[in-house]
């Protein structure tokens, strides 16, 4: 028989051991509990960015203006039994002076063209004289005083005067060519504006332009006055500077 002492102490003892055993359970739970995670972020979701859609368009603008300068296209052209005669007469010696005595500096005159050739005729070949020209270019600060310049070449030349032509601009573009970027763009602004209503968005910031410039003369002709003729009146008409622009708007909702 077991006295009560002892069987306290085993009473005892398994209340020990039943509490070790509940400490180890815990601390094996506790080691074995799944990881804490973060909550998942929540995901933003952005608005489509304004300039991520665009709308390209081309606007085309005019400019305009009277004319107030020309290049008047003069020449010689002399056909002689020898070259030395030929290149004589077509180094146009009077024709110089005619151009200078109507007031026309240096700065002003170019020479443009130079040539010599042989004229033959046929079977066998055989060389009966000699052609030469030459071709100057005058440019003329007055519209008033184109013709007078013919009328005067005319009278120093003859018949061996060649007329290129005459091609008439204006002096200063600065103007028309301002006039011309802003109806471009006018154009292109109602333009993008009409494709924008018709996708039912609208007409957002400016992202970039790009142009291309022409000009356009107001009078030119072929051998005005033909050769040997005199001088023609002048009609300087209209000078036209023409602007086209590609520009990129912004295309918001």
């Amino acid at each position: 028989m077991m006295s009560a002492q002892n069987r306290l102490l085993v009473v005892c003892g398994l209340l020990i051991a039943v509490a070790s055993a509940s400490v180890t359970a815990l601390a094996v739970n506790l080691s074995r509990s799944p990881a804490v995670t973060a909550p998942p972020q929540p995901v933003l979701t952005l608005a489509a960015s304004t300039s991520g859609n665009t709308i390209t368009v081309v606007g085309v603008g005019i400019g305009s203006a009277t004319p107030n300068q020309a290049q008047l296209y003069l020449g010689v052209q002399a056909t002689r039994p020898n070259v030395r005669d030929a290149v004589s007469v077509a180094a146009g010696a009077h024709l110089l002076s005619a151009v200078h005595n109507q007031g026309v500096q240096d700065k002003d005159i170019q020479t443009t063209g130079v040539s010599v050739s042989q004229q033959t005729n046929c079977c066998p070949q055989t060389v009966n004289g000699y052609n030469a020209s030459t071709q100057i270019t005058v440019t003329v600060h007055s519209i008033n005083n184109i013709t007078p310049l013919i009328e005067v070449a005319v009278d120093a030349v003859g018949n061996d005067l060649q007329i290129g032509g005459v091609n008439l601009s204006v002096a200063d573009q600065g103007a028309m060519l301002k006039a011309a970027r802003a109806n471009a763009m006018n154009d292109a602004k109602a333009k993008a504006a009409d494709y924008a209503a018709l996708s039912g968005h609208h007409v957002g910031g400016l992202i970039g332009v790009s142009e291309i410039v022409s000009t356009t003369g107001g009078f030119s002709c072929d051998q005005c006055g033909a050769k040997g003729g005199g001088g023609v009146p002048i009609q300087p008409g209209v000078s036209s500077i023409s602007v086209t622009v590609a520009v990129t708007f912004e295309l918001a909702a």
